[in-house]
């Protein structure tokens, strides 16, 4: 079998093995019962988002979809009134279960209940969030906290969310002026930083000085989130006074902060404040090319903000960091570079650079990126575990942590997922990857 043969193969056999809730769960280590109702990362809501995507043109798959929906929706109902409370970003609480619905909406095309139902919250979270980081004065030193704009648990993932909203016009206007606000400087001690700034470490994010503090730069937690939900929404026809200047204002700031390596252009996962107090790159040397912190991640973002407003520069700027990143992907593996990837999912894994660089390579027609696609879904591929649970080699342990090895952003299924775009080389019907802010 050919490479798509392959992970067409594998991509159904994990969603086999995903069929059953009360099974998976038995397999998992034990969890609160609202993170497993409401996590889109590790819970119910990102595992069916793998069944929802095979259900486009598979009814039995759909069935499976509704099966899991319906288990989510039911725990979720059952959760008690003095359960801790869930932080409303994409990844956690109401809107992770509301975006797998609504992904349920987009493949049959009709009302769901509950879908509008949870809608209406989500449209509530994101407004009481945007009204609340608009009383933020950066011009007298109050900083962001990465929370409030990311695309894990602030404004840029609820805002990719309402992209799909059919209500979503004037709380998505909300969120995008509010984001747009992130491009008004930071002034502190007489001295001018980038809006983005955030008195947090890198490290768990954990509260630290302005002068320890950072401006992130990865997908996951960094501004690339918000320059591309600004880029999409503009090209759906969403805009607000001064989108178009907070676009040019991210992009040309990671235009400014691109590095040259051995293999190309590369982006630090940081900036930071160097030793005379200038604004230097925390690292020395291209990481691991990943969705969340990686070049995968950002140059997606440059690139959607060149489509947008039709920057030749941007758009090729990005090809050319993501051919780079390929590049030396390929270098390391057969290497013992430290930063190599080694994980399947979709977060800092091959998947995820994998589905990254097929929505480049599909919007762009570019053949390098193309050619690079089979090499990538084999390294998702050699990665499969017949004698797994979940059929994939689990998730390394990262900085102590054990990451979920069966849901969305770092198991089975969002692997499942790409490996599905990949064989198919066909955009997901559902736009799951709108979760990642890559469509």
């Amino acid at each position: 079998m050919n490479p798509r043969q392959r992970a067409a193969v594998l991509s159904a056999d994990i969603a086999r093995r995903l069929g059953d809730p009360e099974h998976v769960r038995e397999l998992l280590p034990p969890r609160q019962q609202f993170e497993w109702a409401l996590g889109l990362a590790d819970g119910i809501p990102g595992i069916a988002l793998l069944h929802l995507e095979r259900g486009g043109a598979d009814q039995p798959a759909r069935r499976t979809a509704h099966r899991w929906l319906s288990e989510a929706v039911a725990r979720a109902r059952t959760i008690p009134g003095d359960a801790p409370a869930v932080p409303p970003g994409l990844y956690r609480g109401v809107p992770a279960l509301s975006f797998a619905l609504a992904r349920a909406v987009l493949i049959s095309d009709r009302p769901v209940k509950a879908a509008e139902h949870l809608g209406d919250q989500v449209r509530a979270f994101a407004r009481a969030l945007a009204r609340w980081e608009r009383q933020r004065r950066p011009q007298d030193g109050a900083c962001v906290s990465i929370g409030t704009y990311d695309a894990i648990s602030g404004l840029a993932g609820l805002g990719a969310h309402l992209l799909d909203d059919p209500c979503r016009f004037g709380v998505l206007a909300e969120v995008l002026t509010t984001l747009t606000g992130l491009t008004a400087p930071l002034r502190v001690n007489g001295r001018v930083l980038p809006g983005w700034w955030t008195a947090q470490f890198q490290e768990g994010l954990a509260p630290a000085t302005v002068e320890t503090g950072h401006a992130n730069a990865g997908l996951a937690h960094g501004v690339p989130g918000p320059l591309a939900l600004l880029a999409l929404a503009r090209e759906a026809g969403v805009t607000v006074p001064g989108q178009d200047a907070a676009i040019q204002v991210l992009a040309r700031w990671l235009m400014d902060i691109r590095q040259d390596g051995e293999d190309g252009p590369w982006w630090p996962r940081t900036m930071v404040l160097g030793p005379g107090g200038e604004v230097v790159p925390r690292e020395s040397a291209p990481g691991r090319p990943s969705w969340c912190y990686g070049t995968a991640g950002i140059a997606r973002a440059l690139y959607l903000a060149g489509r947008a407003l039709d920057s030749a520069e941007w758009r090729e700027a990005a090809v050319a960091a993501l051919r780079a990143a390929l590049s030396g992907a390929r270098r390391a593996h057969g290497g013992p570079a430290a930063d190599r990837l080694k994980d399947a999912g979709l977060c800092h894994g091959w998947s995820g650079l994998l589905q990254a660089a097929w929505r480049m390579a599909d919007d762009t027609g570019d053949p390098v990126l193309r050619a690079q696609l089979p090499w990538l879904a084999e390294r998702v591929l050699e990665l499969a575990d017949p004698d797994d649970p979940f059929g994939l080699v689990p998730p390394l342990v990262q900085h102590g942590i054990t990451s979920d090895p069966a849901g969305f952003l770092t198991g089975a299924a969002g692997a499942a997922l790409a490996l599905h775009t990949f064989a198919t080389d066909t955009a997901p019907a559902t736009r799951w990857d709108r979760a990642l802010l890559l469509a």
